[in-house]
Parts: structure tokens; sequence; C-alpha cells
């Protein structure tokens, strides 16, 4: 895959063997790529570009910009939606359906049973599917005993899986981090085949595992 910024004169192929860092001193410049991005992604257009064998791609199908990353956790609105989604495929397959609709049954009988001495007028929404037991549960990730390295890896990892996510974008991701624990994370998404893009404000100790593009305030790039 390819980025390009015509407005910046940015061009570049992404190696599976290197983080790619844009390093964007002027400030805007950074703002305006970074808006773009996410303007692309709520289905707008713009001028940054994803491409594959020449060809454009929806971004929106291939790329994640992350800009927070305090608080950050893996347990993001959709991607904990895609996992119960995936949960309740596999509740119903032939080796869980049985298990599925005897436990729901059982909900079932047990809430009439609570509820059928009660005076008041009652009603009760009884299951059909897993769906309410998940939510009832919180059934999500475990990310409470992880660092924010592990977070993203881990998050990454599941985007990829659940999502169908090429490409993740993130924003200073090295104000937050040692040179120690960037290059780790750099290795581990390279080993899992992960493509990521540093977008920095300032530059950084460049790493082994990382290819630099430097945008200076009078967008020279070095």
């Amino acid at each position: 895959m390819m980025i390009a910024y015509p407005a910046a004169d940015i061009c570049c192929e992404l190696n599976e063997d290197k983080i790619l860092t844009l390093t964007i001193e002027n400030q805007h410049l950074f703002y305006s790529i970074i808006n773009d991005i996410q303007t692309q992604l709520e289905g707008n257009d713009g001028k940054f570009v994803l491409s594959e064998n020449f060809q454009p791609l929806d971004m929106r199908k291939y790329i994640e910009l992350i800009t927070q990353l305090v608080p950050f956790t893996v347990n993001q609105k959709e991607l904990v939606s895609k996992l119960h989604f995936l949960l309740k495929r596999k509740a119903v397959d032939e080796i869980m359906y049985q298990s599925t609709h005897e436990i729901i049954s059982k909900i079932s009988e047990y809430l009439y049973k609570l509820t059928e001495e009660q005076d008041m007028e009652l009603a009760i929404n009884a299951p059909d599917d897993i769906a309410g037991i998940l939510k009832a549960f919180d059934v999500r990730f475990e990310d409470n005993d992880m660092s924010l390295p592990e977070k993203i890896l881990e998050y990454t990892i599941t985007s990829n899986e659940l999502k169908g996510t090429k490409l993740f974008i993130i924003v200073n991701l090295r104000s937050y981090l040692t040179d120690a624990q960037a290059e780790q994370l750099f290795q581990s998404m390279l080993l899992k085949k992960l493509q990521l893009i540093c977008i920095e404000s300032s530059e950084h100790e460049r790493l082994k595992n990382e290819e630099v593009i430097i945008i200076d305030k009078d967008m020279c790039i070095i």
C-alpha cells in the first residue's frame, strides 16, 4: 500500500518491515493532515490518499485513526459490538446451540418464578438470544492490568481480526512511550503483520524498526 498527500508532496510506500513515522513540525500541516483523514473516515472527501497497486482505497474500510491515548481501552464500543456479534453467532452453531437454548429457557423460567407471586402487574421480555446475557454479564476484553503499549497491541490485533482494519494511524504515540516501549511495540506489530503510521508533531529518537519522514516548519521534506 501507498499513502500520498499531494498538498505537501508526501508520497511513500508502506514497508512491511518498518513502521512509518511522519514527523510534521508545521502546525498547520499537522492539523490539516489529521483533520483530512478524520473527515474521510466520516465519509467525506479529502486529499489524503491510500492506494494499492495504484488504485485508491476507501479509507473507511482499511484505516483506523487513533488520536486519544489517555485514557485508552481495548473496549471501544464498536469493537465490543463486533465481539458480541461473533459470540452470538457462535452461540447458535451446531456445537453450542443446545447449551444456548437451555440457558435461555432456564433464565426465562427463573424470571417467571421470581415474579409470579407478586401483586404488581409485571411484564417480562424473555430473551430469544444471548445478546442480553452478554450485556448483563458485561462480556468484554480484559485490559485492566495492561500497560499502554500492551493495550495498543491488543487493540490493533483484535481490530484487525474483528473489523478487518489494515492500517492504524496513531497521533503523537511517542509522547506517551519510552523509546524502549515504542521499539518493542513496533516490533510486535511488525511480527503480527500489522501496519502502523505514527504522526508526530516533534522529532524523537529514530528507532531501528522505524522509517522516518520529517516535514519541517518550512514544509521542507527531510
